[in-house]
């Protein structure tokens, strides 16, 4: 700032394009640091792995079946009470994403309403099946080869 015998006070040209650079920079240390939002398939896949994984332990900590159904529409999960299967909870699919479901390596057609097609078994078996879901030339594959644990992997 420049003060002279004239009374006239302020800022030069150069101060203030300095002052403009350094909010400038510091906007876009901001922002470039911000978390990358996830895909719709990273964030859906996560969930479902979680939900696999604590149906299958679940099946083996309380000595009750744990059933995984999937039809057109989303997957529901089961356990086996008093006889029949009870529905424990159920998720829609996001509109962008297809899903191909296996059961002993063969390709299944997806039903329109769900029933339990993978048993988590107390003693810790499961149904050998495996899902793909995609989207936006992003694969998920869970499998299972029988032996209760369930594996993804990513693909692009």
């Amino acid at each position: 700032m420049r003060c002279g015998d004239d009374k006239q006070a302020g800022f030069t040209l150069i101060e203030l394009l300095a002052v403009l650079v350094i909010i400038s920079l510091m906007t876009a240390v901001v922002v470039l640091s911000l978390p990358r939002e996830k895909p719709v398939i990273e964030t859906q896949g996560h969930m479902l792995a979680r939900q696999l994984e604590t149906a299958a332990q679940a099946s083996v900590i309380t000595g009750v079946s744990q059933g995984f159904g999937v039809y057109e529409d989303g997957y529901v999960f089961y356990s086996f009470v008093d006889g029949e299967w009870a529905v424990e909870s159920e998720t829609l699919w996001p509109d962008d994403i297809s899903v191909r479901f296996y059961k002993e390596d063969v390709r299944l057609d997806l039903p329109e309403e769900p029933s339990p097609v993978v048993i988590f078994e107390p003693l810790g078996l499961s149904t050998n099946f495996g899902l793909r879901i995609e989207a936006n030339d992003q694969v998920l594959m869970f499998s299972s080869k029988g032996d209760g644990k369930v594996m993804l992997e990513k693909s692009s």
